[in-house]
């Protein structure tokens, strides 16, 4: 092996993906095509709302030069300067974020969303969860989750654009551009955890992979109002013989009053008891 040589930069793959596309998920695809920002689903596209965050999660800084939050070989969060996937390109060429994209798994963070909230934790490459504690001292270090895990996602207008994150204390997850600005000399980059107003500082910039937006928005389709949903439902729950099924007479008007509300299966079974056909409502 000669003593010098140049490491190969390519686009990062991920354990279990397979470049096969099946048959029947051909048809879901092209119609889910239009809404992508990239024609590559396996590509990284920008976070618009908080439904969007799920799986790896690459997460940009708009210094000079652009820089993304990593975890170093020691295992501390930093930033590290963006590095083109073109070969052609020079390494001190600048990125853009449009075209920004991982070169290492250290730059890939596993977003989970807390059910039921705005909460999310972030997983980095070695199994440790991004953390903060009330100093506002950032970590990468923490095998469990715990509360100060947890971080609270506040995605921005399309006029802002970017995200922020608040720790359990209240506290913006933010980048020192004075350190920043150091860095280019030799110096390292500061995070911390203990900015009380979002500003330029506090405002990063997301990206995920396109397969994993697409399968949040599908598993959060909202229930439509209409008689045939409550037919479905009074048919599972009904009590008549012979496959008869009864369905209320009253006006849709009332369940997408109660769709608004966020009231919309109590509403169902409101209905299904004054028909008293129901074993549940009984």
């Amino acid at each position: 092996m000669p003593d010098d040589y140049t490491v190969k930069k390519k686009k990062l793959s991920f354990k279990g993906e397979s470049n096969k596309t099946k048959k029947k998920k051909r048809k879901a695809e092209d119609e889910t095509k239009e809404e992508e920002d990239s024609g590559n689903a396996d590509g990284w596209v920008s976070v618009k709302t908080l439904s969007d965050i799920g799986g790896p999660i690459f997460l940009t800084f708009s210094s000079d030069p652009p820089s993304c939050l990593a975890i170093d070989d020691k295992g501390k969060v930093t930033m590290k300067l963006l590095e083109s996937l073109d070969e052609s390109q020079p390494t001190n060429a600048v990125v853009v974020f449009e075209n920004a994209e991982p070169t290492t798994v250290n730059q890939v963070f596993v977003a989970t969303m807390i059910p039921d909230s705005d909460r999310l934790t972030l997983k980095s490459y070695n199994g440790r969860y991004l953390s903060s504690d009330k100093f506002g001292i950032v970590t990468a270090d923490s095998e469990a989750i715990g509360m100060q895990e947890e971080w609270t996602a506040i995605v921005k207008s399309e006029d802002e654009g970017g995200i922020c994150l608040q720790n359990h204390y209240g506290k913006f997850l933010s980048v020192d551009e004075v350190a920043a600005v150091e860095g280019r000399k030799g110096a390292s980059f500061q995070i911390r955890a203990d900015s009380d107003v979002i500003g330029f500082c506090e405002l990063f910039q997301a990206k995920i992979q396109a397969k994993y937006r697409k399968k949040v928005k599908k598993s959060n389709e909202v229930k439509i109002a209409t008689k045939d949903y409550e037919l479905e439902q009074n048919r599972k729950f009904q009590t008549w013989n012979h496959g008869r099924v009864i369905v209320s007479t009253e006006g849709m008007s009332d369940l997408k009053k109660a769709q608004k509300e966020g009231r919309f299966s109590e509403a169902l079974l409101d209905r299904r008891e004054k028909l008293k056909s129901d074993r549940y409502c009984k």
